[in-house]
């Protein structure tokens, strides 16, 4: 049975997959076939290149990496507002849900800020590890080493969650609610406990699914997982989106929802994946 979960898990992300880059499950966004481009002009993009409407593959990331090309080449100065989320759906002709998650990854690495209700503004100080080689020698040398370990953790963490939404004890579920309360403190601190605690979190989960053989897989990259987050470095308003995504995941946990338990660590994941990416293509 713990095999076919694999299997399951894996032909599902196989069916939102297409040679590397995830399906839109989108209708009616991205450009028609013979469309042309479109430029739209939009009040506060400041000296901006024409933004280039996206294919129907892997939206978001084709919308967050253009975005940080474009705080990158300066077109917008340190605490600018960014356009409205109308004007930015309108310049990349998609949807609000498609930017929207965009936004979150280049939140989640601290290219931009988010304000609830007051819209993204670029950050005044980039990213302390912009400049900094995120591939190095190690478990993940190269970027498909990180695409490889993402798809990995999609895989069993979606299944792992689930599981653990139908089996995991109080006593369980009174241990990952503590390891939350832990991480929201750590984001304020300059001890560096984030990381440790975020994976501690998620193998918690893996082993309040009662499933050894899948916690076990999980763990045999726990070295894998421990350099990636590391490597992050999360800028405190990404350590702020990570525990809000932690509490997501909570919540299904205690509601013994294993649908929504699902959901929202395969959003969390997907959100940190897309962040990385960003960072990657910052290198180039």
């Amino acid at each position: 049975m713990s095999y076919h979960l694999v299997l399951q898990a894996a032909m599902q992300l196989t069916d939102e997959c297409d040679g590397g880059h995830i399906k839109n499950r989108w209708t009616g966004v991205g450009l028609r076939a013979g469309e042309p481009s479109v430029h739209v002009g939009v009040d506060n993009m400041k000296a901006v290149s024409p933004l280039k409407p996206v294919s129907r593959t892997t939206l978001s990331e084709q919308v967050a990496l253009q975005l940080a090309a474009e705080v990158a080449a300066k077109r917008w100065q340190p605490g600018d507002k960014l356009p409205s989320e109308a004007e930015l759906c309108r310049a990349f002709n998609v949807g609000r849900s498609t930017l929207r998650e965009a936004l979150k990854s280049l939140a989640f690495v601290g290219i931009i800020r988010m304000r609830a209700g007051g819209g993204s503004y670029v950050a005044e100080r980039p990213p302390k590890y912009i400049n900094r080689p995120l591939l190095t020698r190690g478990t993940l040398s190269t970027e498909k080493d990180v695409t490889d370990l993402s798809e990995a953790r999609l895989v069993l963490e979606t299944e792992l969650a689930s599981l653990c939404a139908q089996r995991a004890t109080r006593a369980d579920l009174a241990k990952l609610q503590g390891l939350s309360r832990k991480m929201k403190l750590a984001k304020d601190d300059d001890q560096g406990q984030f990381p440790q605690l975020d994976l501690e979190f998620h193998l918690l989960i893996a082993a309040s699914s009662k499933n050894e053989v899948l916690a076990e897989l999980l763990g045999h990259i726990r070295g894998a997982l421990q350099e990636l987050i590391s490597k992050s470095l999360l800028p405190s308003n990404g350590m702020d989106l990570a525990c809000k995504q932690h509490e997501k995941i909570l919540d299904a946990l205690r509601q013994r929802n294993p649908v929504a338990a699902r959901k929202a660590i395969r959003a969390h994941l997907s959100t940190f994946h897309r962040g990385y990416k960003v960072l990657l293509s910052t290198r180039q």
